[in-house]
């Protein structure tokens, strides 16, 4: 915030009345103070007032001008990653977009909530293009747009992009996936059907399912943390992680994941299968 031409007069005063050259050629006693020695129609106290007021002009349109730069920049459109995201998130099926004359961007008249049916969105810079993949939401899980929001979508998204980028906009049943996996077990905390004893719950099945829901959407699942969530199980002494396959919403076969890493082609996973493909053993 700007200083007032009493506060810049002050610092100016004080520094004066310190300098110890100027309370020489003054004769200035110990303890003066700059109103008991100048006058306010001194040329002293009427220069410093002059220098103190030009200082508070410059100091308010400096302020003014750093508030404008910083207007402008947050109504700017930087199209990164980011930039998207947001932009794709705030789609509200059913509104009209509004052209903003002062910004020539497009935008929403009101934002209403309850219209953001895109609750998912992972997006990917593909270089020559940018790849985003949505989904809404039902049960706590993703879910395929109808084809009315996702055409909606789609012609909402080559509105408000920056022009000649290049959008491949899709939105797709999650990828399902299959583990097999050797569990040697505490035959005291779960039995070899993979039922906690104490409430007869699917423990392990029941961390796989928590570990894939927790992956962001476009995320990438990872063998070593899912292995890392069956061994935090309560009873699990140690764990061999076999094949892990997926297929895609469009597939036919079944791919065993080569490496330690997958990033589902529909932005999550959904496994089955989990109680023939667990083997359960006593660890002796």
């Amino acid at each position: 915030m700007a200083r007032t031409t009493a506060e810049i007069k002050k610092t100016m005063t004080d520094a004066f009345m310190a300098d110890a050259t100027i309370r020489e050629r003054y004769g200035l006693k110990a303890g003066a103070t700059w109103g008991g020695t100048f006058s306010d129609v001194s040329v002293e106290n009427v220069l410093l007032w002059v220098v103190a007021a030009c200082c508070h002009v410059v100091e308010v349109l400096t302020e003014k001008w750093a508030a404008d730069v910083e207007a402008r920049m947050a109504s700017a459109v930087v199209a990164s990653v980011p930039w998207y995201y947001k932009v794709a998130r705030a789609f509200q099926y059913g509104d009209a977009l509004v052209l903003d004359e002062a910004t020539q961007q497009y935008g929403y008249a009101t934002t209403d909530e309850g219209k953001q049916v895109v609750k998912y969105v992972a997006v990917r810079d593909r270089g020559t293009s940018v790849e985003i993949l949505a989904s809404g939401e039902k049960g706590g899980l993703p879910e395929p747009l109808s084809d009315g929001v996702l055409t909606a979508f789609k012609q909402y998204m080559n509105r408000v992009k920056i022009a000649g980028v290049v959008l491949n906009i899709r939105s797709q049943r999650a990828d399902r996936l299959t583990v097999r996996a050797m569990i040697w077990v505490d035959p005291l905390v779960i039995d070899t059907d993979g039922r906690r004893i104490s409430n007869g719950v699917r423990a392990v099945d029941e961390a796989i399912k928590a570990y894939l829901k927790n992956i962001v959407y476009g995320g990438t699942f990872n063998k070593t943390r899912l292995t890392d969530a069956i061994q935090a199980v309560e009873g699990v002494k140690d764990v061999e992680l076999g094949d892990c396959q997926y297929m895609t919403a469009t597939g036919t076969a079944w791919t065993t994941i080569k490496g330690n890493n997958y990033t589902a082609a529909g932005g999550s996973l959904t496994v089955e299968g989990l109680e023939n493909s667990m083997s359960y053993v006593v660890e002796s």
